[in-house]
């Protein structure tokens, strides 16, 4: 459902970032940007492997989200859930009457069967923009490692990547060929500033047979020097990413998932452990992290993350 240099002083607290300067830094958005409103779904479609792809138009003047932030929805009464949904944007187009944003979900329980439900001119409330994204601008050939409908916010930053006119690669696997949603959509993108498109399949039904962290060790040593990796996908693959790119010395930032109630840090509903060297580094900095950051033990999700350096997560805690 994030990271660059280092503000500091009075200028980092204003910006909400935390004042340490190490590969895991993050730019956290300024307090107070989100805000909730009404949206009116602009199209909505099958996206093939059981996958959606939901267009929302929000009002002039809601401020854009970049990759790696999510949108909270939540449904009109009567629905089947009382809590919004968490959902990382896949798209950002801007028209004359305002943002139009993509999402590419699965429809795997009652909140998003309900989502899946909705009808053009339909309407949903939208609290956003939410979290820390991917920091696009570090340095390095910008290696985008999806896992399955992870590929959704990686998919939005190799457009932006491609508009800023950087090459990418994307490695994208899943378990099985049926699984592997939107590729047409990754290859146009892509396509933008001549990124290439890797394909795994645990099976070998497509592309080449392995895991993608299988794929990314075969690939690294061909990749233009020095990488940053940006992943999405299930917990497990990214506690593999992140291990492979500590061990490389590659910097790796990753995006989590997790359960969302408020989205802004007041619920606490959504912690992730810090690492030994995150919670060090914050043991400095007693009073320069915001309360909705979570402690110095664990982080939130929706706040710190949900994309995290590497270095910044205790992996060998998280399911």
């Amino acid at each position: 459902m994030r990271a660059v240099a280092t503000r500091r002083g009075a200028n980092a607290q204003r910006n909400g970032s935390l004042p340490h300067a190490t590969p895991a830094d993050h730019a956290r958005p300024a307090p107070g940007r989100w805000r909730q409103v009404t949206a009116r779904v602009a199209a909505h479609r099958d996206a093939g492997a059981g996958h959606r792809w939901l267009e929302l138009e929000l009002p002039a003047g809601f401020a854009l989200p970049t990759p790696g932030q999510f949108l909270q929805l939540l449904l009109e009464s009567p629905t089947p859930v009382l809590l919004p949904r968490p959902m990382s944007v896949a798209s950002v187009r801007v028209t004359a009457r305002g943002p139009v944003v993509g999402f590419l979900y699965a429809p795997v329980g009652p909140g998003t069967h309900a989502l899946a439900a909705l009808v053009r001119g339909a309407r949903a409330s939208v609290l956003g923009p939410l979290g820390c994204g991917f920091p696009l601008e570090a340095p390095g050939t910008p290696v985008l490692v999806a896992g399955g409908r992870g590929v959704a916010p990686l998919l939005f930053a190799a457009e932006v990547l491609g508009r800023r006119g950087r090459r990418c690669e994307l490695l994208f696997g899943a378990r099985d060929a049926a699984h592997l949603v939107a590729i047409a959509d990754a290859r146009r993108r892509l396509d933008r500033a001549g990124g290439r498109l890797h394909l795994t399949t645990d099976d070998g039904s497509r592309g080449s047979r392995g895991t993608v962290v299988e794929l990314l060790d075969r690939l690294a040593p061909r990749l233009p020097q020095p990488m940053v990796i940006h992943a999405c996908g299930p917990h497990a693959m990214l506690g593999a990413v992140a291990h492979w790119g500590m061990s490389h010395g590659v910097p790796a930032y990753l995006a989590m998932e997790s359960v969302m109630a408020c989205g802004t840090g007041v619920c606490r509903g959504c912690p992730l452990p810090r690492s030994a060297s995150a919670r060090a580094r914050l043991a400095r900095h007693p009073d320069a992290m915001p309360s909705l950051y979570g402690s110095p033990e664990f982080a939130m999700c929706c706040t710190d993350g949900p994309v995290f350096a590497a270095a910044d997560l205790d992996w060998e805690r998280i399911e």
